[in-house]
């Protein structure tokens, strides 16, 4: 009897102890939590709690009719936190909202039932029910049984995402660009600091190891959304460029190309567009060729050459050059002409308007071999050896050897460079000097934007010309060289799209890419730069094909594209004759209404962007194509890319807006 009290005494303090030791251990921690470190309080801190950035929405970017180019979407994903919504509300509510969801998501209302019971046992804090709601679905699903009672009592837990649109799709994808993990590039890039506005924050709460839930609304912080920004780009301008590129590409089977289109006095780019053919053997804006990729310019850079001649007085009137048949040997090389013009004497006239590349070397040579840095000169004071400094990021920096390099200067340099050969130059630092010709001398930068806004306020404004160069050359001499320019097209390699109701001026180019090696492998630039109309220039416009394997001579690749945009063009700026028989101006204006249809391809999806709906929808259903569209007015997105392949009885779906 003594003995069992001994062991019922020694079990009671051994509990005891136990139950001093547990309340030591907490005290300590308690007392250890409470004067640790300010380093261990916050990471135990962030450990359950976090503050996450709300991400702004991005400004717009608008094309100069004020229609959106570039736009940010807000997408929702939902989620439900079944732990928070109270079993009474959740069980009188349950059926209604699996009704209610039935007709959103058009899922039957049992797998909606059947999943939330099993959700709603196991206390699941964050099931998700849709991921890139968009805002008219997310308005109605809010207000459903039991999620309209909110996050706390509702477990209705809504997350943001910010998508970016391209209303064009891949019409000029490149050059409006993107500002991600990618880098920046386009006007994205460039005007980015404008267009990201500010991010907000909001706690969070971890709820499992890799999720976590928004806390309350008091906590946020709103984002600041980003400002709008106003570009040059005319959305029909783009169109045409695109669908006549498009076709030129198919046609000549070429690697990729450029179009550019500049207004003569402002500097502004109405249009610009990029292809390149993908794996899939489709054209996709992939690269900005027209402002990165620098090379060798070929013959367009003839007329560089001769106005450097003229404007040092060594072209005179009635001079003629002897060309000796097309070919020049010099320093143990032969400069040859593409074509034999039959001449053995010709006129620096003739020399440009049948490119003659034996000319020109004669012209240059003959008057700068003893002083080759008075000839470079022209090109520094032109700036052609420096970027031009434009607001898209990635301008290729120009080539121009310079004659006291051993590396990149010998005797051939010079004759070969008046021609357009060990030299790089881009489209656009082309384009900008052919512009200057037309703006008579005046050498601006081409510009991307027009404005700044802020809710609809301005805050910046580009609307002067940035001049590079007040005159590049005398009066006398830019009269001069743009007479040369129109023979070109009058009489000379361009000849074959000579129409006297829509005369332009310009030079035809072809560039052998990689001449050392052996002919059958030898690739091209093909190319046209010119300026319209003729006299009184209002656009300039350079069209640049590479790697052609269709043709390779810039007249029979590049020049007819460049012709159908001025075609496109005349009529918009007023500088068309109007046929006097047969043909009123309405039938006239008609026609140039439908101009869209002249590139259009059955098995081709155009552009219809912008386009009235009325006039879309009848043309595709016509053609056998089921269309399906939503709204009213002028199409603002279509299902299926410009460009893409079209499949007989293929559904396209349009979104229209007033």
């Amino acid at each position: 009897m003594k003995r069992r009290r001994y062991i019922l005494l020694y079990k009671s303090y051994l509990i005891g102890f136990l139950f001093i030791f547990i309340a030591t251990l907490i005290t300590f921690n308690l007392f250890y939590i409470q004067n640790s470190s300010e380093e261990y309080k916050k990471s135990v801190i962030e450990q359950t709690i976090r503050t996450n950035l709300i991400e702004a929405k991005r400004g717009n970017i608008y094309a100069s009719d004020n229609s959106l180019l570039v736009m940010s979407v807000t997408k929702y994903d939902i989620h439900i936190d079944f732990k928070s919504i109270p079993e009474k509300l959740f069980q009188e509510n349950i059926h209604s909202l699996c009704n209610s969801l039935e007709s959103l998501f058009k899922k039957s209302k049992n797998f909606f039932y059947k999943k939330f019971q099993e959700e709603k046992n196991k206390g699941n804090r964050y099931f998700s029910l849709v991921k890139n709601l968009d805002y008219p679905h997310f308005k109605v699903l809010r207000n459903f049984p039991i999620f309209k009672e909110g996050q706390i009592k509702g477990g209705f837990i809504v997350e943001k995402k910010i998508r970016r649109i391209h209303t064009l799709g891949n019409i000029g994808r490149r050059t409006l660009g993107y500002d991600d993990h990618r880098g920046k590039a386009g006007l994205e890039g460039a005007f980015s600091e404008y267009l990201k506005g500010k991010n907000g924050k909001r706690l969070e709460q971890r709820i499992s190891s890799k999720i976590w839930k928004p806390l309350k609304l008091e906590n946020e912080v709103d984002p600041e959304d980003g400002k709008d920004v106003y570009s040059t780009i005319d959305i029909s301008l783009q169109d045409i460029a695109y669908q006549a590129l498009l076709q030129g590409l198919h046609i000549s089977k070429a690697d990729h190309g450029c179009v550019i289109l500049m207004d003569v006095e402002s500097g502004e780019i109405p249009a610009i567009i990029n292809l390149e053919k993908t794996k899939k053997n489709t054209y996709e804006d992939v690269r900005n060729f027209a402002v990165w990729e620098g090379s060798e310019p070929g013959s367009t850079f003839k007329t560089v050459s001769i106005l450097a001649a003229i404007e040092d007085k060594k072209i005179e009137d009635n001079m003629m050059v002897n060309t000796k048949g097309g070919v020049m040997k010099l320093k143990g090389k032969e400069i040859r002409d593409s074509h034999y013009s039959g001449y053995e004497k010709m006129s620096p006239k003739k020399i440009l308007e049948v490119s003659s590349n034996v000319g020109i070397a004669r012209i240059v040579y003959d008057n700068y071999k003893e002083y080759p840095e008075k000839f470079i000169k022209h090109l520094k004071k032109w700036k052609l050896d420096k970027k031009i400094g434009i607001d898209i990021p990635g301008e290729s920096v120009p080539f121009i050897p310079k004659p006291n390099s051993k590396k990149n200067w010998n005797g051939i340099t010079l004759p070969w460079m008046t021609f357009g050969y060990n030299i790089k130059l881009t489209p656009l630092q082309i384009l900008t000097f052919y512009n200057a010709i037309a703006n008579k001398g005046k050498m601006i930068k081409p510009l991307f934007i027009r404005e700044i806004k802020k809710n609809g306020k301005s805050i910046k404004k580009y609307t002067k010309p940035i001049i590079i160069n007040p005159s590049i050359a005398e009066k006398s001499s830019i009269i001069e060289i743009r007479k040369m320019l129109e023979g070109v097209v009058k009489n000379g390699t361009a000849k074959k799209f000579y129409n006297p109701e829509y005369p332009y001026a310009g030079k035809t180019g072809t560039t052998q890419l990689n001449y050392w090696l052996k002919k059958e492998s030898i690739t091209y630039n093909s190319s046209f730069v010119g300026y319209f109309p003729a006299k009184n220039p209002k656009y300039s416009c350079i069209v640049v094909i590479s790697k052609p394997k269709k043709g390779f001579y810039g007249i029979e690749v590049a020049a007819p594209i460049f012709d159908k945009i001025a075609k496109y063009l005349y009529p918009k700026i007023g500088k068309k004759k109007f046929p006097k028989k047969g043909k009123n101006k309405n039938d006239l204006l008609k026609k140039v209404r439908e101009s869209k249809n002249l590139f259009f391809n059955k098995w081709t999806m155009p552009n219809v962007i912008s386009i009235p709906g009325k006039e879309v929808i009848p043309t595709l259903e016509n053609m056998g194509f089921n269309v399906k569209y939503e709204g009213i007015g002028k199409v603002i997105h279509q299902s299926v890319k410009p460009g893409n392949k079209l499949k007989k009885n293929q559904t396209i779906f349009l979104k229209l807006e007033e």
